[in-house]
């Protein structure tokens, strides 16, 4: 048993019939209350209580939900004309829920004992018989003859363990989130402070800023550069993955003119293109200027998809192509390359997941590019669709709404 106030009387843990029951106290001498809280302990269930003087309880039941409500009257010998129990409790009928009552009080004339027993409180008790508080609260609550306030007493106990739950569940939701962050920002550091030094170095001694390297230290030098960057790409793609399977991914969206993002994720390509001897193209259609989204993540969806397409096409060209359809922007990165195997169109946007054949054995990848670009469409409210055929190209849609979404 406990007082909200922080008074805790430690008691042999009962069988409960309800996950706990709070009361309220309400006196009119402290002194008195002491033997109400031990002749409490008797109860089989976890008891919470307040304790107010009597003038404050009509206010005190606002602020919380109680079960029910004792009553301890005590006769001031110093009061010229007597207030009858009654009218000390007046408020308590206007209550616009019905909390059980009941009275203690010293033995009383037999016109007010009458009074108080026809009222309509649920329970009176005399002070020398206060052992069978116990009992009579336990009956009031528990075990009422009335099936239906059983019925409601079971309801209130059931709600009561959901509601239980539903805050334990919460608390353990809020650990697990700050748990989650403080992981997020442990890899950061942990993995990308490392990564981020290498490569430093290596471009230091690229750059032979400390002195010349002869041709073998070079190809080294210049091995362990493009190794670090890999490795870097490899971790950005998995924490960027990692965060949004925790829903720790936040999206920033903002207004964005569709030919500037294309032509800057264009540019990033171009000389990897230019390279190989590949036109890229740029294909908007004409009703289209603005769209809803995240302006770094849309242009990482679009570069890495472009990176792809210039990888694995060997002649001809990338196109992207932009249209419009049911309030959709599709995005069609279009190439001539070798295409992909139904088989292996199920599985690439899978993390980790490669195709194997030379092409792909030549140009190393994270293998979680187009794992990471889906769930990013997906983040957005979109989506990525391939089609591709052996020795025909391929072509990666992504979908995403032009407009803000509801939910945005």
């Amino acid at each position: 048993m406990s007082n909200r106030s922080g008074l805790i009387l430690q008691r042999e843990k009962k069988p409960s019939t309800a996950s706990e029951v709070n009361l309220l106290i309400v006196t009119d001498d402290f002194v008195g209350t002491e033997e109400i809280i031990k002749t409490l302990n008797a109860m089989t269930v976890d008891i919470l209580y307040d304790t107010v003087f009597s003038h404050q309880f009509p206010t005190q039941v606002s602020e919380y939900d109680y079960d029910a409500i004792i009553y301890d009257y005590s006769l001031c010998p110093h009061t010229a004309t007597m207030v009858t129990p009654l009218k000390k409790i007046e408020g308590w009928y206007r209550f616009p829920r019905k909390i059980p009552l009941i009275l203690i009080t010293e033995t009383l004339g037999d016109e007010i004992a009458v009074e108080c027993i026809q009222s309509g409180i649920d329970g009176y008790i005399l002070r020398h018989k206060l052992h069978q508080l116990p009992k009579i609260l336990e009956k009031i609550l528990f075990y009422t003859d009335s099936e239906q306030n059983n019925g409601l007493w079971n309801q209130v106990v059931q709600l009561k363990k959901h509601l239980a739950t539903l805050k334990a569940e919460k608390e353990q939701l809020k650990a697990t989130a700050e748990a989650k962050e403080e992981y997020f920002s442990h890899l950061n550091h942990e993995l990308r402070s490392p990564i981020a030094a290498i490569l430093g170095f290596a471009r230091m001694l690229k750059d032979e800023i400390y002195g010349a390297l002869n041709t073998k230290q070079m190809q080294y030098v210049c091995a362990a550069l493009t190794t670090a960057e890999h490795l870097l790409d490899l971790v950005n793609d998995y924490l960027d993955i990692a965060k949004i399977d925790a829903n720790r991914e936040e999206l920033f969206y903002e207004n964005l003119p569709v030919e500037d993002i294309c032509q800057a994720s264009l540019a990033i390509v171009q000389e990897k293109a230019r390279t190989k001897g590949l036109d890229l193209i740029l294909n908007i259609a004409d009703n289209i200027d603005f769209c809803f989204a995240d302006k770094l993540r849309l242009k990482q969806i679009l570069v890495n998809l472009l990176t792809n397409a210039v990888k694995f096409t060997e002649s001809g060209s990338v196109t992207l192509k932009v249209t419009l359809e049911q309030n959709m922007l599709r995005f069609a990165i279009i190439d001539t390359g070798i295409g992909i195997s139904e088989e292996d169109c199920q599985k690439l946007f899978q993390p980790f997941q490669q195709i194997n054949n030379s092409s792909n054995r030549r140009n190393k990848g994270t293998g979680l590019g187009l794992a990471l670009s889906k769930k990013l469409a997906q983040l957005h409210g979109g989506n990525i669709v391939l089609t591709s055929k052996i020795g025909n190209g391929s072509c990666f849609c992504v979908s995403i709404p032009r407009h803000k979404l509801q939910n945005q």
